[in-house]
């Protein structure tokens, strides 16, 4: 039954995606070409692109459609030392844009050797769910890292294979399809406090715990099954008025 849980909240999870999109964060130092390949992944001159590092001074967004799955795509200040108060906040915005991004993709220029900073990227980003990009292929490759894509903004060369990686990271592999089998917030919550019961409920059973125990969470886990599918007795719904809102005399 745990088991089964796990792929409802794994579904309802690309649910949230198929209904809200997903936040997908250009990062990187300056002057590696985010802004030509946020361009590309658009379609369209969207962000000023020029040879002088820290152009970009804000966020700037756009909305995308990859294979049905809606993207919110934000580029970012290069990551580097502001030199005024305008680039300290567009770099602040743009931290805390990766901090609830749903992806992050790392971009390098990958016709250098990667700098100090590069590095520092990449160990600031290695625990999040990320893509790292090394552009800039038509220069030439001088860099190399384990499982980045390589591409060429501004020729189009690897595109096609990182809106792919793009989709699969974000939908963990799988197709997308219209609709999830539960996607009401609320009862994706319900349905993660009846698996919690659950494995407390067995935890209980394995310890040799009094039957009690067992009995008490497999009821808690029980009920929040009876809200998901609607089947609730009138003092159920009467106490859960009283929990919420104060009803005077």
């Amino acid at each position: 039954v745990i088991d089964h849980l796990d792929d409802l909240l794994a579904d309802s999870e690309r649910g949230r995606l198929i209904r809200e999109g997903a936040t997908v964060v250009v990062h990187g130092r300056p002057n590696v070409g985010k802004s030509s390949l946020f361009n590309s992944l658009v379609g369209s001159d969207r962000a000023i692109v020029t040879a002088v590092p820290g152009t970009t001074r804000d966020l700037i967004t756009e909305r995308v459609d990859l294979e049905g799955l809606g993207i919110t795509l934000v580029d970012t200040a290069g990551a580097r030392e502001a030199h005024d108060v305008v680039e300290q906040e567009g770099v602040a915005r743009g931290e805390k844009a990766r901090a609830v991004a749903d992806l992050v993709l790392v971009v390098l220029d990958g016709s250098e050797p990667l700098t100090p900073d590069d590095w520092r990227i990449l160990e600031r980003t290695g625990t999040r769910n990320r893509i790292v990009v090394l552009n800039k292929q038509d220069l030439g490759p001088a860099a190399d890292v384990c499982g980045a894509i390589r591409v060429s903004a501004t020729r189009g060369d690897g595109l096609a294979d990182l809106r792919d990686a793009i989709r699969r990271r974000l939908t963990v592999g799988e197709p997308l399809r219209d609709t999830a089998s539960i996607s009401n917030m609320r009862h994706i919550a319900l349905v993660r406090e009846a698996r919690g019961h659950l494995i407390a409920s067995r935890n209980a059973a394995d310890s040799g715990r009094p039957e009690e125990f067992v009995l008490t969470d497999l009821q808690a886990a029980r009920m929040r099954f009876d809200e998901v599918v609607g089947r609730r007795t009138p003092d159920d719904v009467l106490a859960h008025i009283f929990e919420r809102f104060c009803i005077g005399k």
